[in-house]
């Protein structure tokens, strides 16, 4: 097999257009320090953030402040999404409908899904499509020569319904979507924007409190509409991870939500994506579902085909039994790599024009799609879990929302099937704008109040799915209570010793940061991984609440910054998963437990206990 060489290069879009792009975060306030308040904030330019804002001006004429971290609209993880979304195949010998893939989600959820949830987006996703991404947007998706969409087969679904564009549709969504969203007189994008804390009293969100990361200021962003939080998920804490670098995917929706009090649920179930490409030296590059789907097939360092050795399905399992199957055949070499993923016995020039920027990017270090294996590793990818919410987007907190891969609605159990998360950003972003909209003020949005979110768990007996359920308000109450006092990080160590640290030194400060989240990223690889172990996670719960209190005290004693507000999400939600984790007695989809070898009553104790 070839060197591997140490280059990564990104490659983002110019920013989308429109007469209310540049508006910084100043001028939203006004001279008291606070704005208007008259909109919805949205936290997030991704496809959940822009369906909820465009949905919210179009349909009910609501302005809305979306604030995003990056300097253009497209610095978001759905930007970086390659294989596609769900649609509906209209062909007859297709085979495809709604029913279909909703057996479809279950399966590859490990019977942990919520029928509610997943039958929402099965029976509502082809039409928001249709709206958002055909017609509003109008995404250049890929087309045959009579003008008709071209649908492709990816792994566990039982028909071809994934529309796409080439291996870059996360691009050309967002590319689209985004364009619209600016372009809207009702909406005003705000860059270089992080949210460092939500304005929470008597259990109502009221705004956030912002950083503009140019400037190192702060503000009080009021809403008597609302906050809903689409700003992803946590994959980029874990040492390896398909996520783009940078303040994205570091958990910040789940860390604000839970210093506000609001419930989250399932961080467990943190997928694995089974093929990143692997090259020493160099941040996992995602190599997508579709290639299995097209016929790819894992190999180990002789050419010899696995898959079907750890699963009849073979590479179309679902993915967490992908992701095991490589983790298990990588560590059958200590001295060579082990697995990689073939294509070359497919047509070179659709090759070519199928995965052109796949193979732009494996060009660039030495190897070719049409010829090579490519050598894989899995990586964190995705977040199941995540804020917990009803149907509506709404949590427990009164005017807070949350949409995207920020949210956990039930769609995805235990794993998420392959190119559901564009899909369910789509449907639940529109969702929260309909509420919204609405203006409907029955009862409580407390999903824990909410009769129609009873989950049907098939796989857990009674003691598992009652912890399971309670364990969001556990979580909340230990990691982020409303104690109101002094500190936004509630549960910080009194006794912490700060002499040794020169905190109000700005490059100090970023360099401690930027060694906690290192520190945290190996911490969640080892013993938060693919495969975890009651002592590993007992372990990393320690750590990371000893972490988590570090970083919280480097943000007080500092301020917010870019860097100390990245930390202290990270941690928040990095200690989150871990106790979610260790709290689960029963493994399932992502969440796989093996017995270590320590006493068999030490194990159930550990297991069991938040």
């Amino acid at each position: 097999m070839r060197i591997f060489n140490n280059t990564l290069q990104r490659h983002l879009v110019t920013r989308g257009r429109g007469v209310n792009y540049r508006r910084s975060l100043s001028t939203l306030i006004t001279k008291n320090g606070s704005d208007d308040g008259n909109n919805l904030i949205v936290i997030g330019s991704g496809i959940a953030g822009c369906a909820t804002a465009l949905t919210c001006a179009m349909r009910y004429s609501i302005p809305v402040t979306l604030l995003h971290a990056g300097d253009s609209l497209v610095d978001c993880n759905s930007y970086w999404a390659q294989g596609g979304i769900i649609y509906r195949n209209p062909s007859p010998g297709a085979g495809d409908s709604a029913e279909g893939l909703m057996k479809d989600v279950h399966r590859a959820g490990a019977g942990l899904c919520l029928n509610a949830a997943v039958e929402k987006v099965a029976r509502e996703g082809p039409r928001r499509v249709e709206e958002l991404l055909l017609g509003v947007a109008k995404v250049p998706f890929d087309r045959d020569e009579r003008g008709e969409l071209k649908f492709c087969l990816e792994a566990s679904h039982s028909a071809a319904r994934i529309i796409y564009q080439s291996d870059a549709t996360g691009k050309a969504i967002t590319s689209s979507i985004t364009r619209a969203t600016a372009s809207h007189p009702l909406i005003t994008p705000v860059p270089n924007t992080v949210v460092t804390d939500l304005l929470v009293d008597s259990q109502t969100c009221h705004g956030v409190r912002a950083l503009n990361t140019k400037t190192n200021t702060t503000s009080t962003l009021s809403s008597s509409r609302g906050v809903v939080l689409a700003s992803g998920g946590l994959a980029n804490i874990y040492e390896h991870s398909t996520n783009p670098s940078g303040f994205n995917a570091l958990g910040s929706s789940v860390a604000l939500a839970l210093r506000a009090g609001a419930r989250c649920h399932e961080l467990e179930y943190v997928q694995f994506h089974p093929t990143s490409l692997y090259m020493p030296g160099e941040a996992r590059f995602l190599l997508t579902e579709a290639l299995r789907g097209e016929g790819a097939l894992l190999r180990d360092r002789h050419g010899t085909a696995f898959a079907k050795e750890f699963s009849p399905q073979g590479e179309l399992a679902p993915r967490d039994v992908v992701a095991r199957g490589v983790f298990e055949w990588s560590q059958k070499c200590e001295d060579e790599h082990n697995v990689f993923l073939d294509i070359s016995h497919r047509d070179a020039e659709w090759l070519e024009g199928r995965f052109p920027t796949i193979q732009a990017h494996v060009r660039e270090r030495g190897y070719d799609i049409t010829r090579d294996p490519l050598p894989v590793i899995p990586a964190a990818h995705y977040t199941c879990g995540g804020v917990l919410t009803d149907l509506k987007g709404r949590t427990c907190v009164n005017r807070l929302y949350a949409a995207g891969e920020a949210a956990r609605t039930g769609l995805h159990g235990g794993n998420r099937l392959a190119s559901t998360s564009l899909l369910e950003g789509l449907v639940f972003g529109a969702a929260v704008a309909d509420d919204v909209g609405s203006n409907d003020t029955d009862a409580s949005p407390c999903y824990a109040r909410s009769k129609e979110m009873t989950t049907s768990r098939q796989n857990y007996d009674d003691v598992a799915t009652s912890k399971q359920m309670a364990f969001g308000a556990a979580v909340a109450d230990d990691v982020g209570s409303n104690d109101t006092d002094a500190s936004p990080c509630y549960a910080r160590s009194k006794e912490m010793t700060t002499s040794r640290q020169n905190y109000d030194d700005v490059a100090t400060s970023k360099q401690m940061a930027q060694s906690l989240l290192q520190k945290l990223r190996k911490i969640m690889w080892d013993k938060v991984g693919v495969v975890r172990t009651p002592s590993g996670l007992r372990s990393a719960v320690q750590s990371l609440q000893e972490l988590r209190e570090e970083a919280c005290e480097l943000y007080e004693r500092r301020g917010p910054t870019l860097e100390t507000s990245a930390i202290r999400d990270a941690a928040f939600a990095g200690e989150a998963v871990a106790k979610s984790a260790a709290s689960n007695c029963v493994s399932a989809g992502a969440h796989y437990v093996v017995d270590d070898e320590e006493d068999e009553d030490d194990q159930a104790e550990t297991q069991c206990s938040v």
